[in-house]
C-alpha cells in the first residue's frame, strides 16, 4: 500500500511539473504591427476599425493554449488575447517571431509606411506584412488556417477594413513587390 501511495505521489508531482512547464511563457517579438480591438483583442479582421496597434518588434511574453494565445507586453505589462487561427507554432509565427525584424535596413520611406501601418507601391511582401500584418484573405481564400509561408506565397492580399465597407487590396508583381493597392486612403 505504501508503495502505491508513493507511486501515485510521484506521478502527481511529475504531472504538476509537466503542467507547469507547458504553461511557461516564451519570449517573442511582434513580427508585424498587431491591430488591437476591444481593448485587448488582437485581430487581422476589421483592420481599420481601430487605430491601436502593438508595434513591430515589441517584446512579448507568449503563453499558448490551443489556438488561443496570451501576449503580454514585457515592458508595460499590458495583456492581449489572440486567436491564432489554429493550434501550433506555424500559426503563432504569423504574429510573433523569436528574433526582431531589422527595420533600419529598409529605406526611410518604407520605415515611415511601416510606422503608419500602410502599404505603398514598391514595398516588398515582407515590408507590407510588417506594416499591416497578416491579411484576412488571399484573393477569396480566408487566411485563418494559413501559415506565414502560405501567405507569403500569394500575390493578392485582402484586408477587411470594416464590416460592410470596401476592403483593402494589395497586389504584388512577379518580383514580390507591390504593384497596386486599393482602398488605402493615406
Amino acid at each position: 500500500m505504501k508503495g502505491k501511495i508513493g507511486l501515485i505521489g510521484f506521478i502527481a508531482v511529475v504531472f504538476m511539473f509537466a503542467m507547469g512547464v507547458a504553461a511557461e511563457e516564451a519570449i517573442y517579438y511582434a513580427r508585424c504591427n498587431l491591430k488591437v480591438l476591444d481593448g485587448n483583442q488582437i485581430t487581422w479582421v476589421n483592420w481599420q476599425a481601430s487605430t491601436n496597434f502593438i508595434p513591430v518588434n515589441t517584446k512579448l511574453k507568449v503563453t499558448r493554449n490551443g489556438s488561443k494565445a496570451t501576449l503580454v507586453n514585457a515592458e508595460s505589462g499590458s495583456s492581449y488575447t489572440l486567436d491564432m487561427g489554429a493550434d501550433g507554432d506555424q500559426f503563432l509565427e504569423k504574429f510573433v517571431h523569436k528574433t526582431q525584424v531589422n527595420i533600419k535596413a529598409f529605406p526611410a520611406n518604407v520605415q515611415a509606411s511601416i510606422k503608419d501601418t500602410i502599404a505603398k507601391i514598391g514595398m516588398t511582401k515582407e515590408q507590407v506584412y510588417i506594416a499591416m500584418g497578416p491579411p484576412g484573405y488571399l484573393g477569396r481564400d480566408q487566411t485563418l488556417n494559413k501559415t506565414y509561408k502560405e501567405i507569403m506565397s500569394s500575390d493578392l492580399w485582402v484586408y477587411v477594413r470594416r464590416r460592410f465597407t470596401k476592403n483593402i487590396g494589395v497586389g504584388f508583381d512577379s518580383a514580390g513587390k507591390v504593384n497596386r493597392t486599393e482602398g488605402i486612403y493615406r
